[in-house]
């Protein structure tokens, strides 16, 4: 599905002359005469445009669009994974539409922080799914904490109500951005649970997620170090695809999680 964004998008994008092939195909073609069929001839070119739209939604969706919302959630999810029944309480989700399978992809780290920011560094070499910063120095609350992790998800796990759930951490304002063709999520989150036996402590991550609304790919880039490192390493991914497709049906659960987290 379109959002109203694209579909403006789209209409700003119709040429004239496509526009009058379709009006006189319709029977709305513009008469030899007088001056007060004006509104009418507005209003029928407007029809049209309108018309072309609709079958450019249609096409798109048919071609693999997908959309995202984002709410607060204090929702239970439960899921059968294996032989086990399953259940996690939300602070926030994430929910898609769209189709059932898209391209898989995945992508090469061409930014880190340091030499020795991945482990292990071998995998940040050459194209994978996964990576994991090592643990950084907390000096606010005297701890080391997971730097980041950088993962890869897909829409088609999420669609006919699935969502892609934040556990364990409360976001603050999310703000979007558009990098080409990929929407950018960018957040804070303070953890629910303290770090310290006196339940005192809350430390606060850095997300930033990456959304090909084409595609259907996510990538989640988030821990516990700058969101200038993290912005960096995001902006730095190089995405390619890997010639095989993703379906629904490869995923035993249609929720998945995008805490930060370590193995």
């Amino acid at each position: 599905m379109l959002n109203e964004e694209r579909l403006l998008d789209a209409m700003q994008g119709i040429r004239l002359e496509n526009v009058k092939k379709a009006e006189a195909f319709l029977g709305y073609a513009e008469e030899a005469t007088p001056q007060f069929h004006v509104h009418r001839k507005l209003w029928s070119t407007l029809l049209v445009a309108a018309i072309i739209v609709s079958l450019f939604t249609v096409t798109a969706y048919a071609l693999g669009w997908f959309q995202m919302s984002h709410h607060d959630s204090r929702e239970t999810y439960t899921a059968t994974i294996g032989q086990q029944q399953v259940e996690w309480k939300g602070e926030y989700a994430f929910e898609f539409e769209g189709a059932e399978e898209c391209p898989e992809v995945r992508f090469r780290v061409t930014w880190s922080p340091s030499d020795d920011y991945w482990y292990p560094a071998s995998w940040a070499v050459g194209r994978t799914k996964l990576v994991e910063g090592r643990e950084v120095y907390n000096e606010e609350f005297g701890v080391y904490m997971p730097s980041c992790v950088v993962d890869i998800m897909y829409a088609p796990q999420f669609v006919d109500g699935g969502a892609m759930i934040l556990i364990g951490f409360k976001p603050g304002e999310i703000t979007r951005e558009t990098w080409g063709e990929v929407e950018v999520y960018k957040f804070q989150a303070t953890a629910t649970h303290a770090i310290d036996r006196e339940q005192t402590q809350f430390p606060t991550g850095n997300f930033v997620i990456l959304f090909h609304p084409e595609e259907g790919w996510i990538i989640g880039v988030r821990g516990y170090d700058s969101m200038e490192n993290m912005e960096g390493i995001a902006r730095g991914l190089m995405v390619e695809p890997t010639g095989r497709t993703v379906h629904k049906k490869d995923f035993d659960s249609k929720y998945d999680f995008c805490d930060i987290y370590i193995g």
